[in-house]
């Protein structure tokens, strides 16, 4: 009994000397109880936050990808032919031979390819299409007389420039054979030209408005007969040009080669065929008024 008393009193005047400053602490404006954060707020807040995240991301894969897509790739150009016949024509072709661009080399060509989208085309189309517009013009000679084709297809691929060759002389000879007309086609060859020689010859054939195969075919003309100039033969057809350079290989002879006997394409009428020497008379291969693409009211490519 008397212990308890004793611990009573010691509890008492401990509660005494001991100030109760909880409710001061409480009171002061100082004080403050943090708030429990809600779970589901913290869920949502870090869901906001990643959304973000990925729309940031998404527009700017988006802008990078517009960026890129809106610069213009430029094909690799894996050959280049020509295609003359008084028309000449330019094709640059893929490594799948489709078509990247064809531009006219005079203004015959000019005439042939105004107006019409090659970009895309195959080859085999483009030429299909060249050579009906060129029939409609009247550049393909529907006659006795056998039309001459000059091609000339350049590639640092052997290959490349091998199968090119070939679907274009097999491709040309049915088309042009598809109006009723022969033809011969002749393929061009620069042999064993210099970087420095070609450079000459390019430029030379883009003075002329002529390419640079039918530059070589008037050039060899004319080392068989230098009273002849590149003036004198620019605008005369491949046909003609083949006719007279054929005559200075084989002047004992009267007749074009395989013309005899009334053949299709064979006689002695031939413009380049009489006694006198090409150029030096009136009666100059395409210098007269019903060669296609001669008359003095159209343009020679000049």
């Amino acid at each position: 009994m008397e212990r308890n008393n004793l611990e009573f009193k010691i509890k008492e005047s401990l509660s005494e000397r001991t100030p109760d400053v909880l409710d001061k602490i409480k009171n002061s404006s100082q004080f403050k109880v943090p708030e429990k954060e809600e779970k589901r707020f913290v869920i949502f807040s870090s869901f906001k936050k990643m959304s973000f995240s990925l729309a940031t991301v998404f527009a700017l894969v988006l802008v990078l990808a517009l960026v890129f897509s809106s610069q213009k790739v430029t094909p690799v150009i894996a050959s280049t032919i020509t295609v003359d016949i008084n028309p000449s024509i330019q094709i640059t072709l893929d490594e799948d031979d489709n078509v990247i661009a064809v531009t006219s080399i005079n203004a015959d060509g000019e005439e042939i390819i105004r107006n019409i989208r090659f970009k895309g085309l195959t080859l085999d189309r483009a030429i299909e299409i060249i050579i009906e517009k060129a029939n409609e013009k009247g550049f393909i000679v529907e006659t006795t007389d056998e039309n001459v084709i000059l091609i000339n297809v350049n590639s640092k691929n052997a290959e490349i420039k091998a199968r090119v060759e070939a679907q274009l002389e097999t491709k040309i000879t049915s088309e042009v054979n598809k109006y009723g007309a022969l033809v011969k086609v002749v393929k061009g060859n620069s042999g064993e030209v210099t970087q420095n020689q070609m450079n000459s010859l390019v430029a030379i054939a883009k003075e002329n408005k002529i390419s640079v195969a039918k530059l070589l075919l008037i050039k060899k003309i004319i080392l068989l007969d230098d009273t002849f100039t590149i003036a004198d033969l620019k605008d005369l057809s491949v046909r003609e040009l083949y006719n007279i350079e054929y005559n200075l290989l084989n002047p004992e002879e009267d007749i074009e080669p395989g013309n005899n006997n009334g053949e299709p394409g064979n006689n002695d009428d031939i413009p380049g065929n009489n006694n006198e020497v090409p150029g030096n008379n009136d009666e100059v291969p395409g210098n007269n008024d019903d060669a296609p693409g001669n008359s003095n009211s159209s343009t020679n490519g000049n």
